[in-house]
């Protein structure tokens, strides 16, 4: 069904009263009808204990006797306020009727099946009809014949005739009023709909600030639904916005020491050298290959983790995995002049990838060696803390202000600063960094109480049992 939203809630509305509204009146007329059946039915057996006292059983078959001192003329009225009253044998022979008979065709007589009084409907002569029969008794209980009182049920026909009519008129009348209040009711409750429908075509890559309304006179569930896809647009915008900032910073990253290398290259084609002078230019180059290298492994590196829906995981013992990394790492750290310590909590274990979580600790320690000054410290420890376990990374290195901690997880930030612009690198460390650990379900953090006074990168990951 090809409908609007609005037009098919007001059908289903509709059609819901429809039926609702039509098992109601069938109900009510079911009801009425009976009661209009017992009300005519005690009318029938009034006029049958009226006329009882005047039965009387003459040679053992039943007769009227005295009648005509019955103060009830309804058994000589004719027409829809008459009583047409027989005496009837036990097989249902006509010894009497009443004389309003007369101007009738006659009536066919229905005699129950058990000796008990009963009620019968029948058409007579085109009209409804009720009639009561009731046996009669003589004094030793033998059946000798029955008293049969019948009335017209025209009136009571009219009545439920009227019923009905006023019932459908009623229910169509209803359902047409519902269905045309049920359609403004709906098209004003969906006007957020089609609010939120023209805001949603204003959005463009372009224009990704644009935000869907959410102030509406109540908040329900289409409030919800704009507030969420909200959030998606935000982090979409952010997501273009990250992406337009990588590119830029890619483009930088690797455009500077391509510059570098065509200026060496140009300046060493200009004129003869002596081979100490070409050695100085291909070191040059080199450093700036070595640079490129950096940068582009760092890209690989990203894209591998942001491709990944899930890492690899398995249950690993993060204080061997630390200390191995810590190892390899302190043979640089004693060249640069550096005190490179480690305190490890044993038996810390994490769901991760031994390799990924080598990673994080590379970058880390690559960043306290590279930018803490000769004789300085840099401490490592591995911390069971209730739920989590924390990588804690401190040095006495160059740290950083508030403006720079934003933006340290950024991808190719780096600080403009003397201390950080003289170190080769890309930028893309504590980003890999941050990337591998929320895949883990973790968090990474850095503080420093300012320049020069050295900084702390704790990384956050959930602790598991581990498997035996």
């Amino acid at each position: 069904m090809h409908l609007r939203i609005s037009t098919r809630l007001t059908m289903w509305y509709g059609l819901t009263l429809l039926i609702l509204l039509s098992l109601f009146a069938l109900f009510c007329y079911l009801f009425f009808h009976a009661s209009l059946h017992r009300d005519f039915d005690r009318h029938l057996s009034h006029e049958t204990r009226q006329l009882m006292p005047y039965v009387q059983f003459a040679g053992g078959s039943p007769a009227f006797s005295s009648l005509d001192e019955l103060r009830s003329v309804a058994y000589e009225t004719d027409g829809v306020f008459g009583t047409y009253v027989r005496l009837l044998t036990p097989d249902g022979l006509v010894l009497y009727k009443s004389p309003n008979f007369a101007e009738h065709s006659p009536l066919k007589v229905r005699i129950p099946g058990d000796t008990v009084a009963a009620s019968v409907s029948q058409v007579w002569e085109g009209k409804p009809a009720r009639s009561m029969y009731t046996p009669l008794f003589s004094a030793e209980d033998a059946l000798q014949g029955w008293l049969e009182v019948t009335g017209f049920e025209w009136s009571l026909h009219q009545e439920l005739y009227r019923l009905r009519l006023a019932m459908i008129v009623g229910i169509v009348l209803s359902v047409l009023l519902a269905i045309w209040g049920g359609s403004l009711l709906a098209r004003r409750a969906l006007q957020p709909v089609a609010a939120l429908t023209e805001a949603a075509n204003e959005i463009r890559v372009t224009n990704l600030s644009a935000r869907l309304p959410t102030r509406f006179q109540v908040r329900d569930e289409l409030t919800e639904l704009a507030e969420t896809f909200n959030a998606l647009i935000a982090r979409i915008e952010a997501s273009f916005e990250r992406e337009r900032r990588f590119t830029d910073n890619a483009a930088h990253e690797l455009l500077t020491p391509l510059t570098t290398l065509s200026n060496s290259i140009e300046i060493a084609l200009r004129r003869e050298r002596t081979p100490e002078g070409y050695r100085d230019t291909l070191r040059t180059m080199m450093e700036e290959v070595e640079e490129m290298t950096g940068t582009i492994r760092g890209l690989l590196q990203l894209a591998r983790v942001d491709q990944l829906h899930e890492l690899p995981r398995e249950s690993i013992d993060l204080g061997d995995v630390v200390s191995e990394h810590v190892r390899r790492m302190q043979r640089r750290a004693a060249r640069e002049g550096l005190d490179l310590a480690i305190d490890v909590t044993p038996g810390v274990f994490v769901q991760a990838d031994r390799g990924r979580i080598g990673e994080v600790v590379d970058n880390l320690l690559d960043n306290a060696i590279k930018y803490t000054p000769v004789g300085g410290r840099i401490h490592v420890r591995v911390v069971h803390d209730g739920n989590e376990a924390r990588i804690e990374v401190m040095d006495t290195g160059i740290g950083f202000d508030a403006q720079q901690q934003s933006h340290l997880f950024d991808r190719f930030y780096r600080a403009d600063t003397p201390e950080v612009q003289a170190r080769h690198g890309s930028g893309l460390g504590l980003a890999i960094v941050q990337a591998i650990t929320q895949m883990y379900g973790g968090t990474v953090e850095g503080w420093s109480e300012g320049p020069s006074r050295g900084s702390l990168f704790v990384v956050r990951l959930p602790v598991v049992v581990p498997y035996r």
